[in-house]
């Protein structure tokens, strides 16, 4: 009898842990689901979206860090878009260090803390890159990257405004668009000199988990045109 009750309290204690262990695993799956469809803390914490808000404040558009959720994830590199050059081919050194130097202070154009990698998201055609597209510029491990690594769609009078790296890897960069279906061919017209819908999305891009998580504000009303100045 005493046997067996040994072998009783055993089983309850390993059922005792068993049961901890699933809540545990459970309640820490539920806190990632959670943080995951908000904006990254470091994303929130960071002077880049620290002054981008408060300059937002500063135009009259009131957008806080809680408002923005998880829209989808993405993969960033696309063999169509990307180019990636060795460092030991010829002159591939001297061509990396050419277009170092000739994007330095240029606005819009925004380096690693490395300063080997560049982001330019100027709203103007340049480099063989359109207004609505980002170029990301930069040397991992050895390798050069070259690459279109994000657009937006002109339909819905897109641009990219401010982007900041967060550390050599990960970089955040915020477009302003109207909150509308990309790829709804019945959309009603609305000019950037007309009171339209808009909402902000923030890019936060990982080059080493070759990942873009796309976070998507409230809609608000504004004039574009009126506004562009401003941001």
């Amino acid at each position: 009898m005493a046997k067996f009750k040994k072998i009783i309290d055993v089983v309850l204690v390993v059922l005792i842990f068993a049961i901890t262990g699933s809540i545990v695993y459970i309640n820490i799956q539920k806190q990632q689901a959670v943080d995951r469809s908000k904006i990254p803390e470091k994303v929130e914490m960071n002077k880049g979206f620290q002054r981008w808000i408060t300059n937002l404040k500063n135009k009259g558009l009131t957008i806080e860090a809680d408002e923005f959720k998880l829209l989808e994830e993405n993969e960033i590199y696309n063999t169509k878009w990307l180019k990636i050059y060795s460092m030991d081919q010829e002159g591939v050194t001297e061509l990396f260090e050419q277009a170092i130097a000739s994007h330095q202070d240029i606005k819009k154009v925004i380096f690693s803390p490395s300063k080997r990698q560049f982001i330019d998201y100027r709203s103007e055609e340049r480099d063989g890159y359109n207004a609505n597209e980002v170029h990301y510029y930069g040397l991992r491990e050895d390798k050069v990257v070259d690459a279109r690594i994000l657009d937006c769609s002109a339909k819905a009078n897109c641009m990219f405004d401010r982007a900041y790296f967060l550390d050599n890897d990960v970089f955040v960069i915020s477009e302003i668009s109207r909150n509308i279906d990309k790829k709804a061919v019945d959309t009603p017209p609305c000019t950037p000199n007309d009171k339209c819908t808009y909402s902000f999305k923030l890019h936060v891009i990982d080059l080493n988990r070759n990942s873009r998580l796309i976070y998507e504000s409230k809609p608000f009303e504004t004039i574009l045109t009126g506004l562009i100045p401003d941001l």
